[in-house]
Order: structure tokens, then sequence, then C-alpha cells
């Protein structure tokens, strides 16, 4: 079974007031952990989309092993990224993993518990969730991909959540970094403060 995972990472951080994905993290970076993290899990293949300021992010990447395309209009939102990206994805993969770049707190293990779960339910949308919450990476089948290239761009994923309810699968998972996105300096600093208290290898290994 072959799993693509697609790092969505083309926003313009106008919230943060700096391109997120450059920010300091660990040793690195937010997008070079995240990048680690999708990587080092069952996925046969990454993909990761940039917009904004993607050739400073993609001078980070370069050397890792990820195909890098850039949308060409990232302001239309992140539907955009996901359709570029599925547009120019062989149709052949039977499902697509869909993983926020500002999430660098979800490790290796949460990516695996929701393929593990696709295995079962291949034509599903696979969500983890967290006491109930749900939250990302996102697993869509195949079979879903026409219906998201025909999303208008003031919809989201999340429409086909409740377009196909019974389609959906939640998976609960021990994290609540499923929940959390890093979309201000705030958050940000949140994030390093949990990561300060993690051990390094927790991370990128679950």
């Amino acid at each position: 079974m072959e799993i693509v995972a697609v790092i969505l990472a083309a926003g313009a951080s106008t919230r943060m007031g700096r391109p997120k994905m450059l920010l300091p993290f660990g040793d690195s970076t937010v997008i070079e952990t995240v990048v680690g993290n999708v990587t080092a899990s069952q996925v046969a293949h990454t993909v990761v989309v940039l917009g904004y300021e993607w050739t400073k992010i993609y001078a980070l990447i370069e050397h890792l092993p990820v195909e890098v395309i850039v949308n060409p209009r990232p302001e239309r939102g992140m539907i955009s990224s996901v359709q570029w990206a599925l547009a120019q994805m062989n149709q052949s993969v039977d499902g697509v993993l869909f993983a926020l770049g500002d999430q660098p707190l979800i490790p290796t293990s949460v990516h695996d518990t929701v393929i593990d779960a696709f295995r079962y339910h291949p034509n599903s949308i696979i969500v983890p969730t967290y006491e109930g919450k749900r939250g990302h990476p996102v697993l869509f089948s195949s079979c879903f991909r026409e219906e998201i290239l025909g999303l208008p761009t003031d919809r989201g994923l999340n429409t086909l959540l409740h377009l196909h309810p019974s389609a959906v699968h939640e998976v609960p998972v021990d994290t609540d970094a499923v929940l959390h996105q890093m979309n201000t300096l705030e958050e940000y600093q949140q994030m390093l403060q949990r990561l300060s208290k993690t051990s390094p290898h927790t991370v990128a290994d679950g």
C-alpha cells in the first residue's frame, strides 16, 4: 500500500509576523523538524508544498528526502496547496497524508498510527483524535481525489469530513500535539517550552 505525505508549508505566516517555517526549533528549524518526523514514518514518499518565502525554506530542506513543489498562488489558501500537490501526484497512490508545516511536536508514531488504521480502512478518511477532539495529520483515500480537486477555494478538507461522515474513522492518539498549530509568537513560545521538557529523541521517535 502506497501512502504519500504532503506537508503544507506555503502560508504567509501573517499572524506570526515572520516566516514560521524558518523559526529555530530544537537543533534545527520548524520545517526541518516536521520533515524529519514525517519522513521517518511509513510513508512511501513526501512532498513539501511551499509558497511564501519558498526560496529560503527550500535552502533548508533541499538535501532532505522530499520532493519540493511551489504553489504559484498561495494567496488562495491552504486548499490551493492541497489541490496543487494532488494534481501533480501519481494517481496510483492509495492514500495521501496531509500534514501541517507548523506542527513540529507531532511525533513519527502519530503518523504511523494513522497509516496503520488506514490499512484496515483503505477507502476512508483517517483522523487522529485526542480526548475526542479531531486534529492532524489527516489521511485521505485516493478515492476522494477528484472531489478534493473540485473543492472551491473558500472550502477546506474538513468539507469532505462533513459530506462523508460514514467514511471518517477516528483514531485516538496519546498526544494533544495533533490539536495545536503555531500561528502566533505566543503559540511558538509555548511549543518551545514543551520541547524543552521533552528528551531530544521523543519527538522524532515517538
